[in-house]
């Protein structure tokens, strides 16, 4: 009792926050928010594959507040027409991440992810067959399969495609992610994971951000450019390319690290996938 009585004394003596306490608190909140989209999109999140799962990556809808709906009986779905490979079902190699319960511009969307995943790589595609430079080859980074389509990650109500761009002597990793847009989320450079390496922003036609940057190559070689579209609808799209390859790290075997030449595509051509009209996650 006498501990109990002690801590109740301390919290009434202990000062209310501040408001300078409190707006850091938020800011420190959506920077950790944006640093976790950053990652997911990156190629440096940790993997593992689960037991082999149907094309459309999800056995269904998530459930509960905030999920996904599934759509009327009778309603038709693309997965088929996407092509999309049978793989596995990614997984965090770590603890399963909660469910994200942040605010958000709209509500959360409500289409299935089976058909978000086909729908969102139908537009994928020809996006990147009119940007990457002819000569350059597209590889999808699924296991099994050769072709780049999307993947739904729950926790963040996130769709992300990665993909390598190959020719002789390069390698580049390409990843485009979808995710909805936080209410509190600031607009421009001040809503980069790394505001400093952002080199110009701009108002698009229809009202939604665009912001660019790219990090300085280090000693090490690592070089990476990235476009960031803030779209009036409520969606934020993401596309990053980098030079930064993991080789080994399997049967106990430390992963050695290398980087290669500079990317090959430009922050405009970034700008133009991640401008395409289709990457909405509200169709």
């Amino acid at each position: 009792m006498d501990e109990i009585a002690e801590q109740m004394r301390s919290a009434v003596a202990s000062p209310p926050p501040t408001r300078i306490d409190v707006d850091r608190l938020i800011a420190a909140d959506r920077q950790r928010r944006r640093q976790r989209a950053w990652a997911a999109a990156g190629t440096g999140v940790a993997l593992v594959a689960a037991v082999a799962v149907t094309p459309a990556l999800l056995g269904g809808p998530a459930a509960g507040p905030g999920g996904f709906a599934a759509p009327p009986a009778g309603a038709g779905s693309p997965t088929a027409d996407a092509s999309l490979c049978p793989v596995a079902e990614p997984v965090p190699s770590g603890p399963p991440a909660p469910q994200q319960s942040y605010d958000t511009v709209r509500d959360r969307p409500t289409e299935r992810p089976d058909d978000g995943v086909a729908r969102l790589t139908l537009v994928l595609r020809p996006a990147l067959g009119a940007v990457v430079p002819a000569g350059l080859a597209i590889d999808g980074t699924i296991p099994g399969c050769d072709s780049v389509q999307f993947t739904y990650e729950k926790s963040h109500w996130h769709y992300y495609a990665r993909a390598q761009l190959t020719r002789s002597g390069q390698a580049d990793n390409l990843t485009v992610s979808l995710i909805p847009t936080a209410a509190d989320e600031p607009v421009g450079c001040a809503a980069a994971p790394d505001p400093g390496s952002c080199t110009g922003s701009s108002r698009l036609p229809d009202g939604g951000t665009l912001a660019y940057g790219s990090s300085r190559p280090g000693k090490d070689g690592f070089e990476q450019r990235w476009a960031q579209v803030q779209r009036a609808d409520g969606t934020t799209v993401l596309v990053t390319t980098d030079n930064h390859h993991v080789d080994g790290g399997t049967d106990g075997a430390p992963p050695t690290f290398r980087f290669g030449p500079p990317p090959v595509l430009t922050v405009a051509q970034l700008t133009a996938i991640a401008t395409t009209g289709g990457f909405t996650l509200y169709p």
